[in-house]
């Protein structure tokens, strides 16, 4: 095959899953893994996707649907993730959600307990109402991203400073060794930085292409976070449990 049929083949392949890996590809397509490599780094120059160690993800274009992207890519292991994270939720808590696809996935998974849940989400509101009415649910108002399909800015990091919870569930965009936990837009990480400073435990919910990457801003180091919930494919010989002060979860 040559090299432009390759690198079709490659972000189909990209389009249909949002990650492909070199294993797979070299296999698939029968050529050595260092073409692949090369491919990718082409690829990536060219700002057409977004390499990783040992494989590429679809490159992220933020635009108004991105939201609703976002929710098809890797789904299963974010069901997978949420399902892990209702084993640290008990009756009567006071919990602090953010707005991203992995939380929304989380809370439409959140059984019929009495809770009472601050959000900057109305979709993760309505997601935890439709399925638990015992639960009380209150979305933090302030400026309305519809990038983030959630309320953003001062004015919800002034309710959130009034509040104290049990436990917070958010999401990342990359997640490091040296950086921490990162996301990626400043107004959103202020206020996931306001929820893990008014909660008791600290939780992160991240699928395996969130590490290595890089957000714009930090909301915690790992040392500030209490479990880290991911999906089995993390390759835990690259991001070893004891580098993340086995605050690893793998659901």
């Amino acid at each position: 095959m040559n090299p432009v049929l390759r690198k079709n083949y490659i972000l189909d392949a990209l389009k249909k899953s949002g990650e492909v890996t070199v294993i797979r590809l070299s296999e698939e397509l029968n050529v050595t893994s260092e073409t692949i490599r090369r491919d990718l780094s082409q690829l990536s120059d060219e700002g057409l996707l977004t390499k990783i160690h040992g494989g590429a993800l679809r490159k992220q274009i933020f635009r108004e649907d991105n939201f609703s992207e976002r929710m098809k890519l890797m789904r299963p292991a974010k069901e997978v993730i949420g399902q892990a994270a209702i084993s640290l939720i008990s009756a009567n808590d006071i919990i602090f959600i953010d707005s991203c696809s992995t939380t929304l996935i989380f809370s439409a998974l959140i059984p019929a307990l009495p809770l009472t849940v601050f959000t900057n989400s109305s979709l993760i509101a309505e997601a935890i109402k439709q399925n638990n009415p015992y639960a009380r649910v209150y979305v933090l108002g302030g400026e309305y991203n519809l990038e983030f399909r959630a309320n953003l800015g001062a004015a919800v990091i002034e309710k959130i400073t009034g509040i104290r919870a049990d436990i917070c569930f958010l999401g990342a965009g990359g997640i490091s060794e040296a950086g921490g936990i990162q996301v990626k837009n400043i107004d959103e990480a202020y206020v996931s930085r306001a929820m893990i400073r008014m909660s008791k435990k600290k939780v992160i919910l991240a699928d395996h292409t969130k590490f290595g990457q890089e957000g714009v801003m930090s909301i915690a180091a790992i040392e500030q976070v209490d479990h880290i919930i991911t999906d089995p494919h993390l390759d835990t010989q690259i991001y070893r449990p004891h580098d993340f002060q086995n605050k690893f979860i793998i659901a």
